[in-house]
């Protein structure tokens, strides 16, 4: 199996929870939280927008937000390789809960490389056109880098990013110089 194999079976379980859920009609899909002049709300010292997996659209739920989990998740034995001067290793998580943990780049680099990738996959201005499971193709939420050890740590909430939006991402993370990246 291929890392796009792979990224595209690790999706899966996540995408087609969302899409059966977005298929029953009983919410907005993929929103993004906005300010009430219409204006993308950003949080975080990285300054970000964030989207939810659905807001209600009927019933006493309305307008809240609804979180969508796989019902499953792809198991799997950890798979390293290397890209460029990066090593690379993937273990098992959800599409949903990225763990990603950087090595080798300053937080400010860090943020300059996480920051474009996301808005690029983020959608800013709700132009993509939906995907095969019938949703926007986007990445929802980005948390700030916690230092660790050896480098920093971020939650990424891939959405419905397709698998490529990761192996953009670990591209990014090469060129900026990172020395390593452990997803999982």
């Amino acid at each position: 199996m291929t890392v796009s194999e792979l990224l595209v079976a690790i999706r899966k379980p996540y995408v087609e929870t969302l899409a059966r859920q977005a298929a029953e009609g009983a919410g907005y899909v993929e929103p993004a939280y906005r300010n009430s002049d219409g204006s993308l709300a950003i949080e975080g010292a990285m300054a970000m927008p964030c989207r939810v997996d659905m807001i209600a659209r009927e019933s006493a739920a309305a307008g809240e937000a609804l979180q969508v989990d796989a019902e499953s998740e792809l198991a799997f034995e950890p798979v390293g390789f290397a890209i460029e001067q990066m090593t690379v290793l993937i273990s098992p998580f959800g599409w949903d809960w990225l763990a990603l943990e950087v090595r080798g780049l300053s937080q400010e680099a860090l943020v300059q490389v996480m920051g474009a990738w996301f808005l690029e996959w983020f959608d800013v201005e709700d132009e993509n056109t939906p995907t095969e499971e019938g949703l926007q193709g986007v990445v929802h939420f980005i948390s700030d880098p916690e230092p660790t050890a050896e480098g920093f740590q971020l939650k990424i909430d891939l959405g419905s990013a397709p698998a490529p939006a990761v192996e953009d991402l670990l591209f990014a993370l090469a060129d900026g110089g990172a020395t390593g990246a452990l997803l999982g």
